[in-house]
């Protein structure tokens, strides 16, 4: 009986090893990320060209991350559709934040910037310059802080 556990947990570690060898990250041009991720590029971020375009070729999936010189980082699914947009100790463009969320933090924190956007298939997340962490639905209503 412990024979056949350790080979199944040989057999999972193996496959598991296996797939993450086949993701692929590779360096690409601007050109070749998908018609959503190019047309968000030139709506919030106009002519600037990113340091690093990368590819990130899984076998169930496909990812695209692209870093600007003043590393914003922003994240894309296979479609192009942003899914994270982070300014690390910057902002956030404030075209990229829901005008409600937007008007919620404005209202509520108004000396903070969003430095991070986030969204997620249960609604957004947002970081501000003073470190809290406000969760919004899909909406864009206020739901919850988070530290």
């Amino acid at each position: 009986m412990k024979a056949k556990l350790k080979l199944t947990v040989y057999l999972i570690a193996g496959l598991l090893f296996g797939l993450s060898v086949n993701a692929q990250k590779t360096v690409i041009k601007k050109e070749a990320l998908p018609a959503n991720a190019q047309t968000f590029l030139k709506t919030h971020f106009g002519s600037k060209k990113p340091s690093y375009i990368l590819e990130d070729k899984e076998i169930l999936s496909t990812e695209y991350k692209v870093q600007f010189d003043n590393k914003i980082e922003i994240e894309f699914d296979k479609k192009g559709n942003w899914k994270e947009v982070d300014a690390k100790t910057g902002k956030v463009p404030k075209s990229i934040v829901p005008k409600k969320i937007a008007s919620y933090i404005k209202e509520n924190f108004p000396k903070e910037d969003v430095t991070k956007i986030e969204i997620e298939s249960s609604g957004y997340e947002t970081k501000l310059t003073n470190g809290l962490e406000l969760k919004f639905n899909m909406k864009g209503d206020f739901i919850k802080i988070d530290k």
